[in-house]
């Protein structure tokens, strides 16, 4: 063999720089979800306190054995876990169906407007809608009880807002955002014509509904659920603040009592490993079934590119009864619940509302009190550089790893490493937050991470999969020849994804960053039990302020204060950054490269005419298509 032929076998086999970029955020991502879950299962099998640096650990089923010798206990867990879940997460989507069913598919008034009232609670953090929603049923001073009081008749009936039933209710009405989001564009993309077949051949519109609608969409909304359901599996607020007063034994709330101990007590780490781990099989089974219902979901598309229309149906005399209902939903997830912290605010204890209340109880000290507050702008700063850094973490390792997948042949090992990418979703928020504490506790002897904004950056990033489908969507929907041509005018790989591919996505990338960073700022479960109050969040300092345990902490008004300000910051940041983005894209079409087609000859050549103040350096590639273009 010559020496060149060794050459040039030697350039072939060794990895390319974005080969190893790839390797590189695929071990991110690995390090951020295996790693944290690996550490949770050995702690349920090594025991009974660390598993790792503690004298007393040694392997055994002494946990499981625990959890299933206290099966009243444990089936009471698994009774009330499935009814809250499972309640709530049907209360929701029967919600965000119908709402997204009216502002798609029929014709009624205001629809843009409706659209933006759903998707207004989505901006309020999680904590602050279970506080309102607390405040807003307080059987004294609550404004929901108050008005249900003034209905004829209804005098007596007071809602309990400690109730396993409310627990349900408030925790559906905080979800609605989400599967709504999910069920919208499933809705856009249905072709109705097949609906108007059904009907013209005389069927109702219950079985139109039963025997068209549905089967179509079921794929969609099977994933919907199952999404749904894994997000309300681990979410902690409304059971910290309902569950604690009902003594009912959900999941999160039980996972969070285990590690909590009190005085005189050791936390029970080992067995609450034992149930992350029950509760973790439970998350991979109905993720797998997600994945099973979205495999075929081609094989029920009704988009062609002929004869394609999205038809809207008529509500007749159904029109009025539909906006009483969405008006009486807005009150309750927005109106209501927004009064109820601003009146909490501003009086100096729970009191009713009335005019003469209004007129001598209220003062706006709390606002001042809390603006004056050096630790609500020290645990603001920390929320904005967690929430910055772990949406940045988790969008650059998505981005480039959804690349280097979707550009790779498919095989065993890419279908493996673009399934685990993807699983995240499938890990609910107290089950990632309890696997991180466990990983910071083990490591913190060589790696002192625990409790530290460090700390909660890595564990804020464990949502990489939201950031990795955008990006291997977006990555499929770009042709192979833009890459190909810079190939072939001598850019490397790397090089080609850093000019051609990487500008192509930074639209997506950006609003899934922004995304992430607003789920950040709004998140209170992973803090739970990662932050101290040396690194503790804007959430959970918020939380300390309206919780009466703690202490000299404990401040209502002021902690309601925080909570209207805190969101009004979070929506200002939201769609400020999105505001910006929205210029940053205007600006870049300004300068976009106009091709005006001129057909000069017979094989319709095509004329290039560039803006005057279009930038002078080109890359390779787009030079080079330009020429090809001009051919």
């Amino acid at each position: 063999m010559s020496t060149e032929e060794r050459a040039t076998r030697a350039g072939r086999t060794r990895p390319t720089t974005m080969t190893v970029a790839t390797v590189v955020a695929g071990t991110v991502i690995f390090l951020l979800l295996a790693i944290p879950l690996a550490v949770q299962v050995i702690t349920a099998f090594r025991g009974p306190f660390l598993p790792f640096g503690v004298s007393s650990a040694r392997w055994s089923v002494d946990n499981f054995a625990t959890l299933w010798g206290l099966r009243e206990d444990f089936w009471a867990v698994l009774g009330a876990t499935a009814a809250f879940v499972g309640g709530s997460t049907v209360l929701s989507l029967l919600m965000a169906f119908g709402l997204a069913w009216v502002t798609v598919r029929t014709d009624a008034p205001f629809r843009r407007v409706i659209s933006l009232l759903v998707i207004v609670p989505f901006i309020v953090p999680p904590i602050v809608k279970a506080q309102a929603y607390l405040l807003m049923l307080s059987p004294e001073s609550g404004v929901l009880n108050q008005l249900i009081h003034l209905v004829p008749g209804m005098a007596d009936v007071t809602i309990d807002p400690y109730s396993f039933s409310t627990m349900i209710v408030i925790q559906s009405l905080t979800n609605v955002t989400f599967p709504y989001l999910m069920i919208v564009p499933i809705l856009t993309g249905m072709d109705g014509s097949l609906e108007e077949s059904a009907r013209v051949s005389g069927a109702s519109w219950g079985q139109t509904l039963r025997r068209v609608t549905l089967p179509m969409l079921w794929p969609g909304l099977l994933g919907v659920t199952v999404l749904t359901f894994i997000l309300g599996l681990g979410s902690l607020e409304v059971p910290l603040l309902f569950g604690q007063e009902s003594g009912k034994s959900i999941f999160a709330l039980k996972l969070w009592t285990l590690i909590s101990a009190g005085a005189g007590e050791l936390p029970q780490y080992g067995l609450a490993a034992a149930w992350g781990c029950v509760f973790l099989v439970i998350t991979t089974i109905a993720f797998v079934i997600y994945l099973r219902a979205t495999r075929d979901a081609e094989r029920r598309a009704s988009i062609s590119g002929k004869g394609f229309r999205p038809t809207t149906m008529k509500l007749g005399g159904w029109r009025i009864p539909v906006l009483l209902a969405i008006l009486v939903f807005t009150m309750l997830t927005a109106v209501l619940p927004l009064f109820a912290l601003f009146w909490s605010a501003i009086t100096p204890y729970p009191l009713a509302f009335s005019l003469d209340a209004l007129r001598t109880q209220t003062q706006f000290g709390a606002f001042g009190e809390v603006l004056a507050d050096g630790e609500f702008w020290a645990s603001l700063g920390r929320t904005l550089v967690i929430a910055g850094g772990s949406a940045t973490i988790a969008c650059g390792a998505a981005t480039v790893l959804a690349y280097g997948i979707a550009r790779s042949r498919a095989n065993g090992w890419t279908r493996s490493m673009d399934l685990f990418a993807s699983s995240s979703v499938a890990i609910p928020a107290v089950i990632a937050g309890f696997a991180m504490f466990l990983t910071f506790m083990v490591i913190n002897p060589v790696i002192p991470l625990a409790g530290t904004i460090a700390a909660l950056v890595i564990a804020y990033s464990y949502r990489v999969s939201i950031a990795y489908r955008a990006g291997f969507s977006a990555t499929l929907q770009i042709r192979k020849e833009l890459e190909e041509a810079a190939v072939i005018s001598g850019a490397s790989r790397l090089e080609g994804f850093r000019r051609i591919v990487a500008p192509l996505l930074a639209p997506t990338v950006f609003a899934v960053w922004i995304q992430m960073f607003i789920l950040g700022t709004n998140e209170f479960t992973l803090p739970a039990f990662l932050a101290t109050p040396e690194s503790r969040p804007l959430s959970v300092y918020m939380y300390a302020m309206i919780n009466p345990r703690s202490a000299q902490l404990y401040a209502p008004d002021q902690g309601a204060a925080m909570a209207l300000i805190f969101t009004v910051l979070v929506f200002a940041i939201g769609y400020g950054l999105q505001w910006l983005v929205s210029l940053r894209a205007i600006g870049r079409a300004s300068r976009r490269v106009r091709v005006v087609e001129v057909p000069s000859d017979a094989l319709g050549a095509t004329t290039v005419v560039e803006p005057t103040d279009a930038p002078d350096t080109r890359s390779v590639a787009v030079q080079e298509l330009r020429e090809l273009s001009r051919r």
